[in-house]
């Protein structure tokens, strides 16, 4: 052993995807290990938050711990915390830490339904970030791994897959920082580049990256100065297989689309069925980004509204709205608390055959926010979440407010990390 190192026992993964063991009193946490794990680690490294400890060594493994398949992975890369696990356990972890940050932060004690798994978790997501070292492309490393330039990743579309083979060898210009590619079903992708200044030399460089690469149907640029699109279509058309009569949604380059297409078909049918919405019912589609929800529901409702802070996701699921044909959508611009507060029906007068679906940023609600919804009162909402302890928060407030969880299904958008997406009903105690 070296100095300061020590051994330590895995017992359990934490709600970030850490393992964590005990050592001396201390409670400490430790990357890429797996409950049952005797291993060796360096030095405590203690925060304001946490205690941790980097792996040195595997001196014996736990029995969900595998051989992870990814050269990548196992080099550093950060896209993925648990392709170390095998995928029950991974499931099975999901599940366990859901249940005990809302039974015992949040005081829900509704039903949690088993988590919806991936029935094959690779070749899954459809958005792919790079960065630029020294005139090359690499992937974004999770530790101090130097630059990665793997030849595949396994959980990368098929049309990323291929993108990336062209990309490996090219060069790109220095003011070229970083480049998000985003593929769609019919195996097109958009790039989204994050320049420091985009001077002819470098829109040409861009321009020559962009024909160059298999599938790419239009390129878009971030400068300080903003956004703009710099060659090829404005947009990438975006649809999910499996679902009745789904809208397209035109996605600008920088704009944010579902990663796990697969998945997101199965979560928007969950929040289909929760919201079980009549043609008479107002849907509120709040934090509504490009119409994801709103759009593929307009048909089950009177009448949908849209509240969004970002005008370009506002633009774009009105465009969306417009080509696929959606008469009875609206979307609007502004801080949600103060644009929900002034909505017609608003004051007292709102009409109890409202339905809001609420999906929020990793943060959860913010205070104004949370205080209009409470204040509106629908009758029936279906909060999505991408981060369970802003959920648990939150809930916290809505069930103060009158609201019961009725449901709750967790669904597995993100294999080989700690993260999922979590869908809870709450309805309005008469």
């Amino acid at each position: 052993m070296s100095k300061g190192s020590l051994r330590l026992v895995i017992t359990a993964l934490n709600e970030n995807g850490y393992g964590v063991g005990q050592k001396a009193g201390q409670t400490l946490t430790v990357a890429r290990t797996a409950p049952g794990d005797q291993v060796l680690v360096g030095p405590p490294k203690t925060t304001e938050r946490w205690s941790s400890a980097d792996l040195l060594q595997v001196v014996s493994p736990g029995p969900d711990r595998i051989v992870s398949p990814c050269r990548a992975f196992t080099e550093g890369c950060g896209g993925c915390q648990w392709l170390h696990l095998t995928y029950s356990a991974q499931i099975s972890w999901k599940q366990k830490n859901l249940a005990e940050l809302l039974r015992t932060r949040a005081g829900y004690r509704g039903p949690i339904e088993p988590l919806v798994r991936m029935e094959k978790p690779e070749a899954y997501r459809n958005k792919l970030s790079l960065k630029n070292a020294g005139g090359r492309l690499v992937f974004v490393p999770e530790f101090d791994a130097g630059t990665l330039a793997p030849a595949e990743c396994l959980v990368q579309t098929r049309a990323l897959q291929t993108a990336w083979a062209a990309l490996r060898g090219l060069k790109v210009p220095p003011a070229l920082e970083q480049l998000h590619l985003r593929s769609n079903l019919l195996g097109a992708v958009g790039l989204h580049a994050f320049v420091k200044a985009l001077d002819p030399a470098t829109e040409t460089a861009l321009k020559s990256l962009f024909a160059a690469l298999p599938g790419a149907v239009g390129l878009g640029a971030t400068t300080r100065q903003g956004y703009r699109l710099v060659s090829g279509e404005a947009a990438l058309a975006q649809t999910l297989p499996d679902v009745t009569a789904s809208p397209t949604w035109l996605i600008p380059h920088n704009g944010f689309f579902q990663t796990n297409a697969a998945q997101a078909g199965v979560l928007l049918d969950l929040v289909r069925r929760e919201a079980r919405l009549a043609k008479t019912d107002r849907l509120l589609d709040l934090y509504c980004g490009a119409g994801f929800f709103g759009l593929a529901l307009a048909s089950s409702a009177r009448e949908v509204v849209g509240l969004e802070e970002n005008p370009q996701s506002v633009a774009a699921a009105t465009n969306s709205a417009a080509h696929s044909g959606v008469t009875n959508a609206r979307f609007l611009v502004g801080d949600l608390g103060a644009v929900l507060a002034s909505l017609e029906g608003a004051g007292g007068e709102v009409s109890p055959r409202e339905v809001a679906v609420v999906d929020p940023p990793r943060e959860g609600l913010l205070p104004r926010a949370l205080d209009a919804l409470v204040a509106r009162a629908p009758k029936r909402l279906v909060y999505v979440s991408c981060h369970a302890p802003s959920l648990a928060r939150d809930y916290k407030v809505l069930a103060k407010a009158g609201y019961r969880g009725v449901n709750c299904t967790p669904i597995d958008m993100f294999p080989h990390t700690s993260h999922l997406e979590t869908v809870m009903t709450m309805e309005k105690s008469r």
